[in-house]
């Protein structure tokens, strides 16, 4: 009856669907990581036997850990694999490690995620993957196309921002602009879904649905059963042969994703619209709080493994070739991928079940275990485990790199100020015996109990604490101006209450500003004993079920004030946070993302603005009018939100960090208990400024026991370009790789000098492989000139002598 209808075929202008077979498998979810290794088989398994029914088929599949997995349970199912990838019907994408959040991991782990998945498709499957594939990530950085560039991706699919709740993206298929300029050509499929089943239903939707028709006549659908239930079937198949080219349907045909992006960039690709900055998802605000261990435990985690491995290089190039030490290659690779799997899209958000979220507890305990052992045997190579020469005295490293000026706390509890260089060490010069000079600016503190208050000064900040454990007033003294806004107080904790419409774990939802309170009621405000060179008030707070301990430290020298808090949350289905009220008048916030620096606007003239109402930051947010800034750095937080705030004299912005939630689904005990994290209030700040604190608050200066100094590896002249990491090469050459990158978002020059005799200097991709045809000689400097934002690697390749 039907035959002369399935006869008819499609008119050439007809839509073409490019379809791959899919299989979107969660690295965990609502089950633990050990259950994706079972649906991963059981997937691939039959997969491989599929397309011997079926040579038409090609199956897309991303995550090399998910391969990884195959290759050590189940050998068997992997050799199918591989004889599928060269056979063509297997198709590995994405380029990436997992299928991470792409929000929050920091610029050297998303680069990792590259470096560890492009890696493993090459050397296992032959296979140069040239596309990052994230369809179910929420929201992606606009440091990506500069990264995915550099990885030697071209292309970009993504599907979750047809989730968006207030607006609708505007383009499908398009170049999109990250903060350098750097573009890459991108598509978001007009089915919306990457589980499509080839319902007649699903194709005429994403013929109707997509934006660039009339301009452009392709796009991707991705089919399959996702999460374990097995990718395509044969009814899917058998669809797809009666829709090849079908009257009122658009022509199908099963190919490779990179055939696709092949023909839209040739057809479209110079045509195409351009989006510039970040793909913010309107949806999942939650996710950049929910969880809050898991989130600790990687941003501490991606700190460590800097150190280990800046100092693991140090230790290398300083014993030479033949020397005692070496360099710990297996140990970082393992404690890395343990790392960049965990930054999976539902485990780093804190959308999986209890079980997943109590393992990453326990594995990155045992990742900072073991990172600090690495750490300790690199700094004891260098000789700070024994007694180094003179007089004993502790010694101090920074892997900031960015020298330091602070006050430390030497192992016998004394506070003592020191000088750091960059990436290296210094001694701490120790006071004589009953001497304790005082430093050029000490703390003054001063309580006065008829009104309640505490005052702390050290000549850079003069800091009011009053009767409720609240900033009254925190007065820059250099400036010579207040700030905060007139008649607010600031580290205003605030609860209000949290009931998402839909999604638990992953949602912060508008409405929730409608009601809050504000915690004011203190136990206890104390001025803890100290010396000359730190003073601080303990805050006491008890709330609900729940209780918070807070300690407000002004040292010596710093224009930083460091809130240490300490909660034990046992509350339910509500979300703290910590309000700044600013007398700045900023138009935009400024918050730091991978690689640089993100404005957004802190108004709501349009849906799109409005909607950004929960924002995400790494280290710190800057807030600022011409002439003057204020920075918030944190240690663990992702979540913040920024509003403008009128007030009697003006208008002012108050910037808000987002601290904990007690969502109940998919995990009902999620954060409760003890919580440990630090920010900070950083005045008088420009981009610099935050940049060098926010790596300093996150990259703790190490105190070992007596040692001589350690020379820098790497000295770079020029403040706005930052280094992001110092390794060895993945290829055990003994070559020094240095990433940096430019921090402030400008132009600049500077010089980068190696503390070692070099032979050649070659500028190479993320994977460590020659860009450019010329190298330099043996040189003892390297001219550095960099865009705004560019990302730069060096492979160094150390003189050798004597064989």
């Amino acid at each position: 009856a039907l035959a002369d209808v399935l006869s008819r075929p499609a008119p050439a202008g007809a839509h073409r669907v490019s379809a791959t077979g899919h299989a979107h498998i969660d690295s965990a979810w609502l089950w633990p990581l050990r259950e994706t290794v079972r649906k991963a088989s059981r997937t691939f398994a039959n997969v491989t036997q599929l397309a011997k029914e079926y040579p038409e088929l090609v199956f897309a599949c991303s995550q090399a850990q998910q391969y990884a997995w195959v290759k050590e349970h189940q050998p068997h199912i992997w050799e199918r694999i591989k004889e599928a990838v060269r056979e063509g019907t297997w198709a590995p994408v994405g380029s990436m490690w997992v299928e991470s959040d792409a929000n929050m991991p920091g610029g050297e782990a998303l680069a990792r995620q590259l470096v560890h998945g492009k890696r493993f498709f090459l050397e296992e499957l032959g296979v140069e993957t040239e596309e990052i594939w994230l369809p179910d990530s929420f929201g992606y950085t606009a440091a990506f196309p500069q990264l995915a560039r550099l990885a030697g991706a071209k292309w970009f699919l993504t599907q979750k921002l047809s989730w968006n709740q207030s607006d609708r993206m505007p383009h499908h298929t398009f170049w999109w602009e990250g903060i350098d300029g750097t573009r890459v050509f991108t598509h978001f499929p007009p089915v919306d879904t990457y589980n499509a089943q080839f319902h007649a239903r699903e194709l005429a939707h994403a013929e109707r649905n997509f934006a660039e028709k009339g301009r452009a006549t392709r796009s991707l659908v991705p089919f399959g059963w996702g999460d374990g239930g097995g990718g395509p079937t044969r009814e899917m198949l058998e669809r797809a042969r009666r829709l090849r080219s079908l009257e009122g349907s658009p022509r199908v045909a099963i190919e490779p994703p990179a055939r696709f992006f092949e023909a839209a960039h040739e057809e479209y690709g110079a045509a195409a619209p351009v989006w510039s900055g970040e793909l913010y998802l309107q949806f999942h605000r939650g996710t950049y709080t929910s969880q809050a261990k898991t989130k600790q435990g990687n941003r501490r985690s991606e700190h460590l493994l800097r150190e280990a491995e800046l100092w693991a290089a140090t230790a290398a190039v300083r014993s030479g070739p033949g020397g005692a030490y070496r360099y710990p290659y297996e140990a970082l690779d393992r404690l890395w991928k343990t790392v960049l799997l965990h930054q999976f899209h539902d485990i780093l958000p804190g959308s999986s079940i209890a079980w997943v979220h109590r393992e990453a507890r326990e594995t990155y305990a045992a990742v900072t275990a073991e990172l600090t052992e690495l750490t300790e045997a690199a700094i004891a190579a260098l000789g700070a485990a024994g007694r180094g020469p003179g007089d004993g005295a502790p010694a101090v490293f920074n892997a900031s790199p960015y020298d330091r000026d602070e006050v430390v706390e030497l192992p016998d509890g004394r506070p003592v100020p020191v000088h750091v260089p960059a990436l290296g060490s210094a001694r701490v010069r120790l006071p004589a015996p009953d001497s304790a000079p005082p430093p050029p600016a000490p703390v003054r503190t001063s309580s006065e109990r008829r009104e309640g208050t505490v005052t702390l000064d050290n000549g850079l900040l003069r800091v009011r604490i009053d009767a409720d454990g609240l900033l009254a007033s925190v007065r820059d003294l250099h400036a010579g101006r207040e700030v905060l806004a007139p008649g607010s107080r600031g580290n205003l904790l605030q609860l209000h209450p949290d009931h998402p419409t839909r999604y638990d774990a992953w949602d912060l939802d508008r409405h929730y500003l409608h009601r809050h309170t504000d915690l004011t009621d203190a136990e206890a405000v104390e001025l803890l004993p100290s010396g000359l060179l730190s003073a601080t008030v303990r805050v006491t707070r008890a709330f609900g079920a729940s209780r918070i301990t807070q300690e407000l430290t002004l040292r010596a020298g710093s224009r930083r004030l460091d809130i240490t808090t300490d909660i034990d949350w046992h509350e339910s289905e509500k979300v703290l946070k910590a309000a700044f009220p600013l007398d700045v008048h900023a138009e935009r916030s400024t918050a730091e993302i991978q690689f640089g620096h993100l404005h957004r606007p802190t108004h709501t003239n349009t849906s799109w603005d409005a909607a950004r109402f929960e924002i995400c930051a790494h280290r710190w947010l800057r807030l600022a009018e011409p002439g003057y800034g204020v920075a918030l750095l944190n240690d663990s937080t992702y979540g913040h939100d920024v509003s403008r705030t009128p007030h009697p004299r003006g208008l002012g912005t108050t910037a808000r960090l987002t601290l904990l939630r007690a969502p109940h689904s998919p995990d009902p005990e999620t954060d409760q208990g003890r919580h440990r994290l630090t920010y900070a209030l950083l005045p008088g700040a420009e981009v610099g400024d935050a940049v060098a604190e926010g790596l300093a608050l996150n990259l703790p200066l190490r105190t070992a026991a007596s040692a001589p100094p350690v020379a820098p590896l790497i000295r770079v002249d020029q403040p706005a370009i930052t280094v992001e990491s110092v390794k060895l090469a993945e290829d055990r050459s003994g070559d020094v790789v240095v990433r940096l990158y430019e921090s402030r978002g400008g132009r600049a020059t500077g010089t980068l000098s190696p503390g070692f005799p070099v032979e050649r200097v070659t500028v190479t991709d993320l994977l460590e492989r020659p860009l450019h045809d010329e190298e330099e000689g043996p040189t003892s400097d390297v001219a550095l000139a960099l865009r705004p934002f560019q990302i730069l690697t060096l492979r160094l390749r150390p003189q050798r002598h004597g064989g």
